[in-house]
């Protein structure tokens, strides 16, 4: 199936080019973690489609309002105060070894607090998911996922002790292989629609396929502890 399409938009469409941006990060984070399903590596595979779900999250967001473009850009600047802020009170040396001087960092502080808009508030991510209209993914995998991504109890209780990595289960391997497979597309699916792409329903019809090898292989998997005779 075919799904090859060119696709175009205007250099100063800010909105766009975060959307292609967010989208190359998610064909690199979907490649990443089906090298890690291959290699059937538990933690790895778990952290990186959590990485994967975001950035879809995030894309969606762009696609869907213009607006989010700033609000993330915003974020940004925030964040980049912080360390800054740190480097000057705390490290200062190291701003040194990087051949620059306190003054010059706290000048790029001083063009921060120009750029910086407080009355823009950043979403929570249960937000940003309802945003992107993929709440229902918050509260089912997204939750699975930041178990392995926090090293929560649950994720660890029964992982061996030692350096040998805990190799993924077939039933874990399948749910992490379609949800990967989903994000990938629906990314797709979005970014084709934004700009207009005459290969929508081609891409739906490639979900839909998808939907349906998933269920055959679903029913394949025997539930777990069910005895084999």
């Amino acid at each position: 199936m075919d799904v090859s399409s060119p696709l175009s938009y205007e250099d100063n469409n800010l909105q766009a080019v975060y959307m292609s941006s967010m989208y190359s990060i998610v064909l690199e984070l979907a490649d990443d973690a089906y090298q890690a399903l291959k290699a059937r590596k538990e933690l790895v595979s778990h952290v990186l489609t959590r990485a994967l779900l975001e950035a879809v999250v995030d894309l969606c967001n762009v696609v869907k309002n213009p607006d989010y473009v700033n609000i993330r850009f915003q974020r940004a600047l925030v964040e980049r105060r912080k360390k800054l802020i740190y480097l000057t009170q705390k490290e200062p040396e190291l701003i040194l070894e990087a051949g620059r001087s306190t003054e010059y960092v706290q000048s790029a502080v001083d063009k921060i607090d120009k750029l910086l808009d407080r009355d823009i508030r950043q979403p929570s991510i249960r937000q940003r998911f309802k945003d992107a209209d993929m709440e229902d993914y918050y509260d089912t995998v997204y939750s699975l996922l930041c178990d392995y991504a926090h090293h929560d109890t649950s994720a660890i209780v029964n992982r061996h002790i030692g350096l040998d990595v805990r190799l993924l289960s077939d039933k874990s391997l399948l749910m992490l292989s379609d949800l990967i497979s989903n994000l990938l597309l629906k990314a797709t699916i979005a970014v084709h629609d934004f700009l207009h792409s005459d290969r929508i329903d081609t891409l739906k019809e490639l979900q839909s396929k998808w939907k349906v090898a998933y269920r055959l292989q679903a029913v394949s998997i025997p539930p777990v502890n069910t005895p084999h005779h």
